[in-house]
């Protein structure tokens, strides 16, 4: 895995390519920043090199190993499966305007953590149970109400009094090994209300059900996308589920 002191000896192997030392910095300046329990200012690229780049320099295939790793970091050393930015959240803020923020499977809820810094209501659910996952100590950055996500929708359409309190829910990164993301969904359309859902992952891939993706209307929003980037070979992006 990544840390401080190997990414500090691949700049001095890497010393005279600088595109390298912008990723190398770039990764240096995110765990810095996690380690602060604060997200990364920026957005930022992927980090990986295509296959046409390593063929023309062979010698950044070892760096292209190593930041490979930042995937397993995040998940080991933080409890984090994706990476938001500041300047994302601010966008997620903007388009949520005066409605609160739910967010669903929160994990270590750095992205309500966020939220809250800017002022912005947010509730993070989680069940807390991390058993049999890479990481299995969740270590919240702000507080989490233990409670499985299809619970949480119910209790909150039911509290909400009128569209403009209706809360937009966020879940970001819902495991590929469960339905819950489906009965979700399902449930949200059973109900008479119009319903604000935004997922953030991989479709048909690396997050959420099969089911999920077969059946859910998605929409690429323009503003909640225009800071998201994916940063591996992981290619999430922030969907409008209808």
């Amino acid at each position: 895995m990544l840390n401080r002191e190997k990414l500090l000896t691949l700049k001095e192997q890497y010393i005279n390519d600088s595109q390298s030392l912008i990723k190398i910095d770039t990764v240096i300046e995110i765990l810095a920043a996690l380690d602060q329990q604060q997200l990364p200012d920026h957005r930022f690229s992927n980090l990986l090199e295509d296959v046409t780049t390593l063929s023309r320099h062979p010698e950044r295939l070892l760096l292209d190993d190593a930041l490979a790793e930042l995937r397993e970091t995040l998940i080991v050393n933080y409890g984090l499966w994706f990476l938001p930015n500041a300047d994302w959240v601010k966008d997620l803020a903007r388009f949520a305007g005066p409605r609160p923020i739910i967010e669903l499977m929160a994990g270590n809820a750095a992205l309500s953590a966020a939220l809250k810094a800017q002022g912005h209501a947010v509730k993070a659910i989680d069940s807390l149970d991390w058993s049999g996952q890479d990481n299995e100590r969740p270590e919240p950055w702000t507080t989490v109400i233990k409670q499985d996500a299809l619970t949480a929708v119910k209790e909150s359409l039911q509290e909400a009094k009128d569209p403009n309190s209706q809360p937009i829910f966020v879940m970001a990164w819902a495991p590929d090994t469960s339905d819950d993301d489906w009965h979700i969904l399902q449930y949200l359309r059973s109900q008479p209300q119009p319903f604000h859902l935004i997922v953030i992952g991989e479709k048909n891939g690396a997050t959420n059900s099969k089911h999920f993706w077969q059946e859910a209307d998605l929409e690429l929003n323009d503003m909640l996308n225009q800071h998201y980037r994916a940063f591996d070979m992981i290619q999430d992006a922030v969907y409008l589920v209808h």
